[in-house]
Parts: C-alpha cells; sequence; structure tokens
C-alpha cells in the first residue's frame, strides 16, 4: 500500500470525490473519525504518514462515498446530542432538528418522575437521551422495525439505560391501555413526490420504511391525532416532529381530530416550523 500523509491523503480524496460531484467535507470527517484527530489536530499532524490501519479503512470508505453512502453508515456511528450512538441501514441517521424537539422536552420536563412513551424510536436516540437525563423516568419505545429495535438494544445496553423498554409495535396497536405523561414521535413524513428533491444518500441508503409517510406525508400525524387521548394523561405534552413544509397541513389535522387540544408550533434554527407541543386545554 502506497504510504501517504494526512495531507495528500485527503488531497487526493478531496480532488476525487470532487470529479464525481461528492462532498469534499465527507472525507475531511471520515479521516477525523478514523484518526481520532479534530480538525486542529489533523492541521498539525498534516504531514506524518497515515497509519496502514487507518489508510485501508479511508480508502474502504472513500469507495463508499463515491457510491452515496452515508458517512455515518460507513463508520457505523452518528452523534446526537454529544452521544455517540450506533447507526446502519435499518435506522434513520440523527437529524440536528430533532436534538432541538428533545432539548424542548428535558427545559420543560418538571422535578418529578414522568412515564414516556416514544413512538417510531428508530436506533433509539430520543428514547436513551432522555431515558440517561432522566434515570428515573419510565420509558417505552417502540418502532413496527425489528431490525430498527434491534440497533435501538444496542444503543441502550451501550449507555445502559435500564429504565428504556422497546417493544414491536405499529404506531399504538400492541401498547397496552396507560396513560403517558409525554408521548413524543418524529415519524416518517416525506411525501413520495419529495424524493426528486432528495439527497441520493438519503434515497439509496436510509431506509423507506422511516421515511415516508402517504398522504403527502400526513399519514402517521392523521392516525397519531385520532388514538393520542386513549394514551396521553390529562396533563400530558405531544410533542412531534415534522417537515417544514407541513405546519398549516398538520394545523388542520389537530383542528379536526384534537380540538380541545392547544398546539404551539416551534422553529428550528434556521428559521422553519419543524416540531409542536400540544396538550389539552385545561
Amino acid at each position: 500500500m502506497e504510504k501517504l500523509s494526512y495531507s495528500n491523503a485527503l488531497k487526493r480524496a478531496f480532488s476525487m470525490l470532487k470529479s464525481q460531484n461528492k462532498f469534499p467535507e465527507d472525507a475531511q470527517y471520515l479521516m477525523e473519525e478514523l484518526s481520532g484527530f479534530n480538525y486542529t489536530q489533523l492541521q498539525l499532524h498534516r504531514n506524518e504518514e497515515v497509519p496502514n490501519d487507518i489508510m485501508h479503512k479511508f480508502r474502504d470508505g472513500l469507495l463508499r462515498l463515491g457510491m452515496d453512502e452515508p458517512v455515518q453508515y460507513i463508520l457505523g456511528y452518528a452523534y446526537f446530542m454529544n452521544r455517540n450512538f450506533s447507526v446502519n441501514e435499518n435506522v434513520l441517521i440523527p437529524r440536528n432538528d430533532t436534538e432541538e424537539m428533545v432539548q424542548q422536552i428535558i427545559d420543560d420536563h418538571p422535578k418529578k418522575n414522568l412515564s414516556i412513551c416514544d413512538i417510531g424510536t428508530g436506533s433509539g436516540i430520543i428514547a436513551i437521551t432522555l431515558g440517561i437525563e432522566f434515570p428515573e423516568d419510565d420509558i417505552l419505545a417502540t418502532d413496527i422495525s425489528k431490525e430498527a429495535l434491534q440497533v435501538a438494544q444496542l444503543n441502550a445496553d451501550n449507555y445502559q439505560t435500564n429504565n428504556v423498554f422497546f417493544k414491536q409495535s405499529d404506531l399504538f396497536k400492541k401498547i397496552d391501555p396507560q396513560k403517558f405523561d409525554v408521548v413524543v414521535s418524529n415519524p416518517p413524513y416525506i411525501a413520495e413526490d419529495e424524493k426528486k428533491d432528495m439527497d441520493q444518500s438519503v434515497i439509496k441508503f436510509e431506509p423507506d420504511l422511516a421515511l415516508y409517510g402517504k398522504d403527502n406525508g400526513l399519514e402517521f400525524y392523521e392516525n397519531i391525532t385520532q388514538q393520542i387521548d386513549n394514551y396521553l394523561s390529562d396533563d400530558g405534552i405531544l410533542y412531534m416532529e415534522f417537515g417544514f413544509r407541513q405546519k398549516n397541513a398538520i394545523k388542520a389535522i389537530f383542528r379536526d381530530n384534537l380540538p380541545n387540544y392547544v398546539v404551539e408550533f416551534h422553529k428550528d434554527i434556521s428559521g422553519n416550523y419543524r416540531y409542536l407541543k400540544a396538550k389539552k386545554e385545561m
């Protein structure tokens, strides 16, 4: 194997990815994660040879980046709220928008123990983050995908969140009748006709089951709002993430299905409405 310095390895990688119309910054991120160096440290070590084991993984990763595979799947993990979570093609890669919703839940949490339900947990990031923050809470996390739940359980075992329990269920179908203080969901909300606007890495590699919703991406908002009254305590709160074009349609769904609920819509750091907080009018 040809010996290359960090600097030359990255120059070649940038050139290769640019020629394929891919993102050169993915190569930078891949090298930082594989080497354990941050950006500044890589600059300091730029003239050193890349060790063989790292170079081998880096070259393999570049080929996969060239085929549009997300760098998080190549590494096998992604970061969410400064924690490391295992991910693979059976679960969505965590997004910043979800961090903002979870931070809102943390900020709203009263000084008492709560029962929480996470619908469509995927890799378990929401449930596990809340389980770490509030170790006395009881948290049930569900997903229709058995493969996603295997990833979630791996992450829960890694963080030893003994207060988070997983159940395979299509929305509320397999959940015993009970009332939760918080129900949270980041459901599939992308409409099929929005595929044309999406990145190839998402279309090719992230799971359709976790991405797309029928009825212009609104299917799960209809279904959850029709059933939530059976599962939310009188002073409980429902949190849901949604697409940046969906606020008005979701507002109408709540008006029709839950007219006695007050709904707050919250913007992300880009100024788009991206999640909601709903509770019964008291």
